[in-house]
């Protein structure tokens, strides 16, 4: 399979379709959509957030188009990180994620962000505490373990619905806050 660089063109062209994607998720969840919104749906959004890791300062390299019909990915450096990891309740979201070096998510793995944190040296440590607040709306040290969460790979259907459709299928947010987290 070759693969070839995403372009600056292809990159505003597929930010411009998760921002129209943005505002869908808004139509249905409201306020909350964020909290609903899964990493893989906004990979380019979350890839254009920073062209570095929050987490050493290196570079991420370029996003790459896989062949037709597959996911996009990266090659190489960059991974999405689950800055509270799945498996101790942190949510499968876009608020939770950012893009990092591999050899940062390799050595972060499934720690606590705090503990990540520890272990991390200034100017990182500040920026990824800050980074961890502007995405989650709280200090780290707030998050609490729960049950793992689970990985949402099935893209929604309801996303292919005009804005138009949405608005009267959904003329309210049919939830009322954040997913629930069983502890």
């Amino acid at each position: 399979m070759v693969l070839q660089p995403l372009t600056p063109d292809d990159l505003a062209a597929r930010l411009l379709d998760e921002q129209a994607k943005a505002r869908k998720m808004e139509i249905i969840f409201g306020v909350w959509w964020r909290h609903y919104a899964v990493p893989y749906e906004f990979a380019h959004t979350l890839y254009a957030e920073r062209s570095s890791c929050p987490y050493c300062g290196g570079a991420l390299g370029p996003f790459y188009l896989p062949a037709e019909g597959s996911q996009p990915s990266f090659i190489g450096r960059a991974q999405i990180d689950h800055m509270d990891p799945l498996s101790l309740g942190g949510e499968e979201s876009i608020r939770n994620a950012v893009y990092v070096c591999d050899a940062c998510n390799m050595a972060k793995g499934r720690r606590m962000f705090t503990a990540w944190l520890d272990r991390l040296n200034d100017p990182h440590k500040s920026f990824a505490r800050q980074l961890y607040v502007a995405k989650h709306g709280h200090e780290p040290e707030a998050f609490q373990r729960a049950r793992k969460q689970s990985r949402l790979t099935l893209p929604r259907r309801e996303l292919l619905f005009d804005e138009s459709v949405l608005r009267q299928l959904f003329p309210t947010p049919i939830v009322s806050g954040p997913p629930e987290r069983r502890r």
